[in-house]
Formats: C-alpha cells, sequence, structure tokens
C-alpha cells in the first residue's frame, strides 16, 4: 500500500508535465477557428503573425490590430467499475491580441500575446480517479515580438520571440490509511503548483506564387519550462501523526511544450470564395518519461527487515513513450456581399498518448472537429469576429501501466468565440 502511495503522488507530475492534444487550444483567432484553425498560409490581418510570421510583411494596411476571447465547455467521462462519472469543469477564456504595424513597403512589425496551450479539468474530490487527479488548472500564455520582410513580390520571411509563462495548480487525494494503522482508506490531500518563464521563436516563410495562390511553412520551437525547487511547491494536507512524512517542499520537474512544423495552402477560387488546408506536424515523442523530484523526500522503517527503509515520498521516473502526430485541417471562407464573410472548417487531429500510459489528467483520443463563423463590417476599418467549434473524441479504453487505473474515455467540446479586427 505504502509503495501505491508513492507512485499515486508521482503521477501526478503527469499533469504538470503534459501539453497534449488533450491541453492543446489552438484558438488563436476567431476567423481561422471559423476556417478550422487553418492559418499558415492566410493573411487577413495581424493575426497571422501566430501562424506563420512570413505573412505580416504582405498585409497592405500600415496598421492592424485583432484582439477576442473564447469561452470552452469541455466535458470528459470515464466508465469504469463504478458506472460513469463525468468532470464539472468551469468555463475557461483563452484569449489572443495582435498588434502590427508596415514600418515601409517591406518591412512589418508586430507584438502578440495568445495562449495556445491551457486547460481545467475538474473530476471532483471523491470520484474513482481522486488519486490520481481531482482537478487541474493548466495556463500557457505567449508573447511574441514579431518582424516580417517581404524579399520581393512573391517571397516574405518572419521570426517572432517566443516569452512562454506557464502556469499549474492541481489538487489529488492521499490515501494515507495504512500508514495510520487503518485497514479501511483513509484520504489526504495534496495541492501542487508553480509557474515560470521561458523562451523560444517562431519562424515562417510565405510565397504567393500568383495571386490566387498561397502558400506557407512555419516552425514553432520546443519550449522546456524546467521547474526548479523554488518554481513550484506542494503543499499536504494529511492527519497530523504523519504529516512530518508528507511535508511541505519544492518540487523540480519539466514542462515540454512540443515544436511544430505547418505546411499550409490557400487559392482564391474566383471573388467569392477562398479555400484553404493546413497539415501541422507536431513533435510528442518529445515527452520520453515522467521525471518528478520532491525537494524533501521522506521514508519509514521496514517493519521486519533491520536497517532497511521503504520510501513514502520518494523521486520517481515513469515511462510516458507519447507519439508524434498530425494535424490535417480543412477551411473555406464565402464573401456574401461587401461587409460580410461567412466561414466553415473541419479538422482532424491525433492524440500523442500511449494506450499504456494513459491517465485522467489528459484524456486524450483522435478527434474531429467542426466549425462555423463570420466577419461582419462594421464600417470600413472595424469588423465584429465570431465563430463556433465543436469538438469531439472517439471513445476509447484504456489502462495506465503505472497506477492499474482503466477505464472508458469520452471527450467532447463546444468552444464559441468572439473577436474584433480593426485595420487603418
Amino acid at each position: 500500500m505504502i509503495k501505491r502511495i508513492c507512485l499515486a503522488i508521482a503521477v501526478i507530475a503527469m499533469a504538470y508535465n503534459v501539453k497534449a492534444e488533450g491541453y492543446a487550444v489552438n484558438l488563436q483567432g476567431a476567423k481561422q477557428t471559423g476556417m478550422g484553425h487553418v492559418g499558415t498560409a492566410l493573411n487577413f490581418d495581424a493575426s497571422s503573425m501566430q501562424w506563420n510570421p512570413g505573412a505580416l510583411a504582405t498585409l497592405s494596411n500600415k496598421y492592424s490590430f485583432s484582439l477576442g476571447g473564447f469561452g470552452t465547455f469541455t466535458k470528459a467521462e470515464y466508465t469504469g467499475l463504478n458506472g460513469t462519472e463525468s468532470t464539472d469543469n468551469p468555463t475557461n477564456t483563452p484569449f489572443y491580441f495582435y498588434g502590427s504595424m508596415k514600418v515601409s513597403d517591406k518591412l512589418a512589425i508586430g507584438i502578440g500575446a495568445y495562449t495556445p496551450f491551457g486547460n481545467t479539468m475538474d473530476w471532483g474530490n471523491d470520484w474513482s480517479g481522486n488519486q490520481l487527479i481531482q482537478d487541474i488548472t493548466l495556463k500557457a500564455i505567449y508573447i511574441q515580438p514579431t518582424v516580417s520582410y517581404k524579399i520581393n513580390d512573391w517571397l516574405s520571411v518572419g521570426a517572432g520571440l517566443n516569452i512562454v509563462y506557464g502556469e499549474e495548480d492541481l489538487n489529488r487525494a492521499v490515501n494515507v490509511g495504512p500508514l495510520v494503522g487503518s485497514a479501511d482508506p483513509v484520504f489526504g490531500s495534496v495541492n501542487i503548483s508553480g509557474n515560470n518563464i521561458q523562451y523560444g521563436y517562431n519562424l515562417g516563410v510565405f510565397l504567393q506564387p500568383t495571386e490566387k495562390l498561397n502558400i506557407g511553412i512555419s516552425y514553432r520551437s520546443q519550449v522546456d519550462v524546467d521547474l526548479e525547487y523554488s518554481d513550484a511547491d506542494a503543499d499536504f494536507t494529511v492527519p497530523e501523526g504523519i504529516s512530518a512524512l508528507f511535508p511541505d517542499g519544492g518540487v523540480a520537474a519539466s514542462l515540454p511544450l512540443p515544436a511544430s512544423l505547418n505546411i499550409g495552402f490557400a487559392y482564391q477560387i474566383n471573388d467569392k470564395w477562398l479555400v484553404s488546408a493546413d497539415a501541422n506536424f507536431i513533435k510528442w515523442n518529445a515527452y520520453k518519461s515522467l521525471n518528478f523530484d520532491f525537494e524533501k523526500n521522506t521514508s519509514i522503517p521496514h517493519p521486519s527487515i533491520p536497517n532497511v527503509m521503504i520510501p513514502v515520498l520518494a523521486d520517481s521516473e515513469s515511462t510516458r513513450d507519447w507519439d508524434n502526430t498530425m494535424t490535417w485541417r480543412f477551411g473555406a471562407r464565402y464573401t456574401a456581399n461587401e461587409k460580410l464573410d461567412l466561414y466553415a472548417g473541419l479538422y482532424f487531429d491525433e492524440t500523442p498518448t500511449n494506450d499504456m500510459y494513459y491517465t485522467p489528467e489528459t484524456p486524450g483520443a483522435n478527434k474531429v472537429g467542426v466549425s462555423l463563423g463570420f466577419s461582419y463590417k462594421l464600417n470600413n476599418k472595424l469588423s465584429l469576429d465570431a465563430s463556433l467549434l465543436y469538438n469531439e473524441g472517439e471513445k476509447v479504453d484504456r489502462v495506465d501501466s503505472n497506477s492499474g487505473f482503466a477505464g472508458e474515455y469520452k471527450y467532447r467540446a463546444w468552444l464559441p468565440g468572439v473577436g474584433i479586427t480593426y485595420n487603418f
């Protein structure tokens, strides 16, 4: 039982270390979201700097601003020995802001703030897997100063510095029954929270070989948010008699945000129709294992073997072996009239999770998403943008080999968004 306690405590690091398909927000612009998240080959406005920094220099307006936000209505279900249990997730509000300026006909600069990773998962205090996770909140905010240069009429390049702020807060139960002499479960709890800032980059090439065809290639680097003892804390609530075995203190871990390579095409069929497609390669295989280091380790004497200690709160390493993934995105814009654009999109998103190491912190599954949206010009400079995205994961039956926790999972989400664009 003590071994299981140690293992369960170690597993919570999973929630801090992983930003999987289930935690990839991909809500960085209302227009692009309405078109199924395509954007690598589009140059609508300042929001282009996130999808492809090279597109920024091709904007026709001297100044461009785009800002907005989304509501996330998500639900995960778990079916096991106790029947079906589901999350009660609060509504999160991913946001974006972009501003750009044309310094000259060839040079553009800009800055953006957006939230490409983050999620909230609240399973409740007393559900079947409460020793793995009760609730978790994850955030990753990217600040991206950007520069873009138009080399000639058909080729532009760009680069952005990613300043990444990562934040986490989670709670889970700890069964301390064996340590207080009880054959029945006696639960304490632990809260882990921390934050840090790290850096990465975003590169892009934007090609316009004809008046109707755009081609985009972009690469966003991996960011390893390495947490030292001073960056994250573990706070335990357990019976007073065993509190010394669960000391509050620092936690060291690593938060990998994966690199992605993106290729996109956009084609203006006629005055009414624009179609676009993206292929996104995401390098999730960087997540090989879970390494979790408590600042203060504890142990107790073995009850029958002299001079042998049994770990209670101990460092650990668990295999994850995630896979690289591909996401395929397709979108269209229909210009109904001078004021109104309509959007529609479809995408297929692979999960990187390993079937043998599957946990409720990251209930990933291959997903299909469909979206709709519109932009309405309030005047020559200002437009109102809105989108609605629905995605659903396939039902999966999985087991975590580390803890033995197994069951069937299902995930779905509604994601409405609204924004404004101002160009002049």
